[in-house]
């Protein structure tokens, strides 16, 4: 039997396993009686989590939508025969290249052996309201935890200036606009959504904020924060000043999950040195792979975690299958554009796709309604590579 073993179980993970269980496997078992290839999936969480809707979902008070981003995924991969898949529940923490054993944290610690391994780890953001720490009920907790102190917090700072800083920003603002709340977002660079290269975007959306009551600082970043024994917090600011608000949120990115590999194969970000068609993680030899937030080729994007899941595929059956043709040949091109559509409260928002500003009525259409969250199921099923 050849393992292959998946580790991470959200966008990149799970969307990698549905792919080769759906399109690669069948196509490498099909010469036998009995299954040579099998996957094993391992994720520290047995729930995905739809994190593209998460700022709706933290700031609802409605318990259904603070749940809908989160999908069971032993119930999503439950159709599969366990000669072909296993998952494992636990968080990988050391691996030797030598015998190919990756030790598991579960409720004790166990080895999984690979003979293939996809790493799509991601990374872990400060705080559980950004990715899964562990479990998905520390996400649900966070998200609880952050509707209460929002309801009684006068002054509120948010620490990040990228897409989810600015969409939490609106929502917050919109939900208590005109309730005495002053609320204030530091973007950490010259603009707002920086990352889009697009200034007419990054004053709409200051603008945007500014009709919300928001005041945008630039230039400013948190140094530290501290909670004091009122339970308010204060903050160390990279002038020197210090503030003390009601509530300090901090959505400045996030730390790769990739402490348990070799040094040699990441870069110096700690990202996992990987080639960008092919998906290939080329320092650690044949047959390992990486792809989403933790491999050096990703924008940190959704798209970059979902888009290159049939090159992945493509690529592990081409090793597997020794240049087999049943499976039609898939490289991986990255947009280099600019993309990001970013709601500022459910009426709309600012947005570029392809380099190309997109209006307000447009963002509204494809994401601030609902911020997508009718998606969140599809993620654990798989449902954007049901073709091959």
């Amino acid at each position: 039997m050849h393992d292959i073993v998946i580790l991470g179980g959200n966008f990149a993970g799970a969307n990698t396993a549905h792919y080769l269980l759906r399109h690669v496997l069948p196509l490498l078992n099909s010469n036998g009686d009995k299954p040579a290839y099998k996957v094993t999936l391992v994720s520290p969480s047995d729930h995905t989590f739809f994190k593209i809707g998460a700022p709706r979902a933290m700031v609802s008070t409605n318990k259904a939508e603070r749940q809908a981003p989160f999908a069971s995924l032993t119930e999503a991969f439950s159709s599969y025969p366990t000669s072909t898949f296993t998952f494992v529940l636990g968080s990988a923490i050391a691996l030797d290249e030598k015998t190919k054993t990756i030790t598991v944290k579960t409720e004790k610690e166990e080895s999984v052996h690979y003979d293939s391994l996809i790493i799509a780890t991601g990374t872990t953001s400060h705080s559980p309201l950004w990715t899964l720490h562990n479990s998905s009920e520390e996400t649900t907790t966070a998200f609880e935890d952050l509707n209460k102190s929002l309801e009684t917090a006068k002054t509120i700072l948010i620490a990040g200036g990228g897409p989810a800083g600015v969409e939490t920003t609106g929502e917050i603002a919109y939900k208590y606009k005109g309730q005495g709340k002053s609320i204030t977002i530091l973007s950490g660079q010259d603009a707002l959504l920086s990352y889009l290269k697009h200034p007419t975007v990054s004053r709409l959306a200051e603008s945007q904020l500014a009709r919300l009551g928001v005041r945008t600082l630039h230039k400013l970043r948190v140094l530290s924060s501290s909670v004091l024994g009122s339970g308010r917090t204060e903050v160390l600011l990279s002038d020197g000043s210090k503030q003390v608000v009601d509530l300090y949120i901090d959505i400045t990115g996030g730390t790769p999950n990739s402490s348990f590999l070799p040094s040699s194969w990441l870069d110096s970000r700690q990202k996992v040195i990987t080639e960008p068609t092919t998906l290939r993680a080329t320092p650690a030899g044949a047959n390992v792979y990486s792809l989403g937030d933790v491999a050096s080729f990703s924008k940190g994007n959704v798209l970059d975690s979902v888009w290159c899941v049939p090159a992945l595929g493509y690529s592990v059956y081409e090793d597997l299958s020794k240049g087999g043709k049943g499976l039609k040949e898939k490289r991986f091109k990255q947009v280099v554009k600019a993309m990001g559509v970013v709601p500022i409260g459910p009426k709309g928002g600012v947005g570029v796709l392809f380099g190309w500003r997109v209006p307000s009525w447009f963002v509204w259409l494809v994401k601030a309604r609902d911020f997508m969250l009718g998606k969140a199921p599809g993620l654990a099923s798989g449902a954007d590579v049901m073709k091959a």
